[in-house]
């Protein structure tokens, strides 16, 4: 009988929670071919061409990008941290390179259950990079343009 009423008051408890807290919360773009948006996602193919994806300490190669490690995801916004497996493109992207380089990832601005805009902090060469990014929708694809990269 002790069982049956803590679960009943659990399932009341359910009832005083707020409409937010229990709506989805939003997805970020990921560009994956099966599955372009997802919450939490392990990885993102945010360039539209391959030269750059981002992963977690995990994984191994471009192929194999590892887990981002998402530190907080919430209705407003998420802060992940991770690997840019960054093509260097010498002598061409053909036949560059992907080389790790550790990433602070930040999403926000949720519109229609998205993430509109992604924030990508790594140092690259010695130098800070800050690379913001949104998404547009282009025909049946989604895609991120640049915003601003400095």
């Amino acid at each position: 009988m002790g069982r049956l009423f803590a679960v009943a008051i659990a399932s009341l408890g359910c009832l005083a929670c707020p409409a937010a807290a229990t709506a989805k919360l939003p997805k970020v773009l990921t560009q994956h071919a099966r599955h372009p948006f997802a919450v939490r996602p392990a990885t993102i193919e945010y360039t539209g061409d391959g030269t750059a994806i981002l992963g977690g300490t995990d994984g191994a190669s471009a192929r194999h990008p590892g887990h981002l490690r998402w530190t907080k995801y919430n209705h407003r916004q998420g802060f992940a941290k991770g690997v840019d497996w960054l093509n260097d493109c010498d002598p061409s992207c053909a036949e560059g390179k992907f080389r790790p380089v550790p990433v602070r990832v930040h999403v926000s601005r949720p519109r229609d259950g998205r993430f509109t805009r992604l924030t990508l902090r790594f140092t690259y060469n010695g130098k800070h990079v800050v690379d913001r990014r949104g998404i547009r929708r282009y025909g049946d694809y989604w895609a991120y343009y640049i915003i601003s990269f400095r």
